[in-house]
């Protein structure tokens, strides 16, 4: 049955979740977002938006780079502890597993295990809403064709199912 309500609708989007790795100096952070796609293929962008509250939106917008780790699966822990624990109280990669590899073209390291990894440099920044939207040219890419994405939808994650066949 339909309802009507602007609160609880936002719940029904579903989406992917990246691991948005970003420094300045020796500190690197990592944070959960589901907000975060690609805006264009030639050349080839990536957006992130982020709060301005976040130590992320300081780490990026200090930096002009930020690392893009969409989660597998197998994740979801990872994406929990990055999304709701600050980086000005925790070191979020004391309380869990986050293995890493260097990137080639920008400082943040990107997530290992995750389904596709962008390395992202700023190319502009503006305001949307209560947020900042960020846009990254892809200075490089790599993906697992194994794995699975993690599903973001009502608040709790889930696994894709199967794929559903052209014309069903």
């Amino acid at each position: 049955m339909r309802k009507e309500s602007l609160e609880e609708a936002q719940g029904y989007f579903t989406t992917t979740v990246a691991l948005v790795t970003s420094q300045k100096g020796s500190d690197i952070n990592v944070m959960s977002a589901e907000w975060s796609l690609r805006v264009s293929l030639e050349p080839f962008l990536m957006s992130v938006f982020v709060g301005y509250e976040r130590a992320t939106y300081d780490k990026i917008s200090d930096s002009g780079e930020f690392g893009l780790s969409y989660c597998s699966d197998e994740q979801a822990h990872l994406a929990h502890i990055a999304g709701n624990f600050s980086f000005r109280e925790h070191d979020k990669f004391k309380l869990a597993d986050f293995r890493t590899f260097q990137s080639r073209h920008i400082r943040p390291p990107l997530i290992d295990g995750a389904i596709s990894n962008f390395e992202c440099e700023v190319i502009d920044e503006f305001k949307v809403g209560d947020h900042a939207a960020f846009i990254g040219k892809v200075r490089a890419a790599y993906f697992d064709e194994a794995r699975k994405p993690l599903v973001f939808h009502n608040g709790k994650f889930w696994k894709s199912g199967a794929r559903i066949p052209k014309g069903s």
